[in-house]
């Protein structure tokens, strides 16, 4: 009898540590364009056209994996989690589909195949991380946005580094976090060139 409790209880033993090392399924996040974000305002389209080049992510950040800092010099990424694509790539479509919903210029493009375009817009990404500081979990997007003419003659540049604190230490918190950080700072350059390239 003993010895039917034993394999019983071994079997138990073993059918759990089976079952503890079931792979965990990864989970992917976007960034992407606020869907709550209409269009702004109702601007007059400035009369030139704009290119948006290549996004420029600092290659820590640049693959699928997501950052977490923990110490000032140090970072690690997240196994489990990852962006859904490059943040190059998802950078590029936000910007495009912002232009393309808000009255800034006359047209934006990636690419101009027969003609160049009057201005381009250059984007940099320093950093796009979550930095954990005891329990807390902050989401920070540090960026710059460079207006250049077909000249390379800047005519106006705007860095941020940004830092919001998340409500829980959530991934999915995060990513929107990123997403509305993008978006605030975009707004708030593209409005400021319109200003400046608005006639007197």
């Amino acid at each position: 009898m003993n010895r039917i409790i034993y394999l019983f209880t071994l079997s138990l033993i073993l059918f759990s540590a089976c079952r503890s090392n079931k792979p965990v399924a990864p989970s992917f996040f976007i960034i992407e364009y606020p869907a709550d974000r209409l269009q702004s305002d109702t601007l007059e389209p400035l009369g030139f056209t704009l290119q948006i080049q290549d996004i420029d992510v600092h290659p820590a950040y640049g693959t699928t994996q997501i950052a977490i800092r923990e110490e000032e010099n140090k970072i690690n990424y997240f196994v489990n989690n990852q962006w859904a694509s490059r943040p190059q790539q998802n950078f590029e479509r936000f910007a495009v589909t912002y232009f393309s919903r808000n009255n800034i210029f006359q047209t934006t493009e990636r690419r101009f195949w027969n003609n160049e375009p009057d201005y381009r817009l250059y984007i940099s990404v320093y950093n796009l991380e979550v930095v954990r500081d005891n329990k807390d979990f902050t989401a920070r997007l540090h960026l710059e946005f460079r207006l250049e003419s077909i000249s390379g003659e800047i005519i106006d540049r705007h860095i941020s580094d940004n830092f919001r604190l998340l409500e829980k230490r959530n991934l999915n918190v995060f990513a929107t976090a990123i997403n509305n950080m993008f978006y605030e700072e975009l707004n708030y350059f593209a409005k400021r060139i319109h200003f400046l390239l608005s006639p007197a």
